[in-house]
């Protein structure tokens, strides 16, 4: 998802990572494609140095591939790969989310409901049908109410991890809406599991969670077998 940080107060390498990311999780820059740092600069502005600094970190994020004396490169997808993906990312989330829930205080509770809020309303529109939804854009809302439920979390290290395999997740499900673009396809039980977390129900959360995280990984797959 883009960040909306102002250009003037975030660094270029920053900057760099954003967009990058952005275009690599949208679809923008194939799996597979050589990251030429010449056609990176003509097309982002961006120096060499900056550039090769965010094609770095994205690297550590497995978003991008670095091969000997060939350059960057985009990470290839695999139906192995969002396996391990998910098959880590359900040992991880469900833990952040224990803690969070043991955790979390008002304003962890504030910030869920007011995520939940701008998504929902913006899945309402997706259900109505208007003439042009942004996956890119609900991306963002689903990005910002996970994070939400996981704000009562302390563990910085852990929140990272997830990030790091949430953002190579949400790749995935980006080469499935790009190829199944009827919006009706985009709501989920985002609802529900708001609420078990509110209710501080931890078991009921971490079921739904789970649920959550491995229906989107079948739907996945099997559009990459089919294609």
């Amino acid at each position: 998802m883009l960040e909306t940080s102002s250009s003037k107060t975030v660094p270029l390498t920053e900057q760099a990572i954003m967009r990058l990311r952005y275009d690599i999780l949208n679809g923008s820059l194939l799996p597979g494609l050589q990251l030429k740092l010449d056609k990176l600069i003509n097309h982002y502005g961006f120096s060499s140095s900056p550039l090769r600094e965010a094609l770095s970190r994205l690297s550590v994020e497995g978003l991008v591939k670095i091969e000997d004396r060939r350059g960057f490169f985009v990470s290839e997808v695999s139906i192995a790969d969002i396996e391990e993906i998910t098959k880590l990312r359900l040992i991880l989330e469900p833990e952040a989310l224990r803690e969070s829930i043991t955790k979390g205080d008002d304003e962890w509770e504030t910030n869920i409901i007011s995520c939940g809020y701008r998504l929902e309303k913006y899945e309402n529109r997706i259900s109505s049908q208007n003439p042009f939804i942004s996956d890119s854009e609900w991306a963002s809302l689903h990005f910002d109410f996970h994070n939400s439920l996981l704000g009562g979390c302390t563990s910085a290290r852990l929140l990272k991890l997830r990030t790091t395999l949430f953002y190579q997740a949400e790749r995935y499900w980006h080469i499935w809406a790009n190829a199944n673009p009827d919006p009706t396809n985009r709501g989920s039980n985002h609802k529900r599991i708001q609420e078990t977390v509110l209710d501080r129900n931890i078991d009921g959360s971490l079921k739904l969670i789970i649920r959550h995280i491995e229906s989107t990984t079948k739907i996945v797959i099997q559009h990459l077998l089919e294609s």
